[in-house]
């Protein structure tokens, strides 16, 4: 084995060992050490894999943390099918025409109420990418279908 691949598959092994066993959600990636045909791209690979655990892991704990802030400050949040299926719901009433003033005022309390119990999913739309946004719209369609609603 070169220098350089041994340099770096101690260097992976290192990582592998002291890194937190059964957290995150993705596969763990094995590596045949005694292969000497061990890239550095698979090297390169392995590493990116072992970054991405740890911010999906600092990620998680950092929104439970926001989570329990929201609560404390607007009280328990309602689920997300719930906060998607009510929004749905009073935006469609705030388009109606003619909203005569009285109807407009009720709908807009009950839009506070909602926005109060649906906090903790504003936090969660930061950073999307094309492909979180892509899952989180099919979320959205899952949940409208649950209840009824078609989109």
């Amino acid at each position: 084995m070169k220098p350089i691949q041994l340099f770096l598959s101690s260097l992976i092994l290192g990582l592998f060992l002291i890194a937190p066993c059964g957290q995150g959600d993705s596969e763990p990636v094995d590596l045949d050490l005694a292969d000497d045909t061990l890239t550095v791209e698979t090297l390169e690979t392995a590493l990116s894999q072992e970054v991405n655990n740890k911010k999906r892991q600092n990620d998680s704990l950092e929104l439970k943390e926001s989570i329990k802030k929201i609560e404390a400050k607007y009280g328990e949040q309602w689920d997300f099918c719930d906060c998607v299926v009510k929004g749905d719901s009073i935006n469609k009433a705030f388009l109606k025409p003619n909203l005569p003033d009285k109807e407009f005022d009720r709908l807009s309390k009950r839009f506070d109420e909602i926005d109060e119990k649906c906090q903790a999913f504003r936090i969660q739309d930061a950073n999307r990418t094309p492909e979180e946004r892509i899952i989180h719209e099919k979320k959205v369609k899952k949940c409208l279908r649950a209840a009824g609603i078609k989109k």
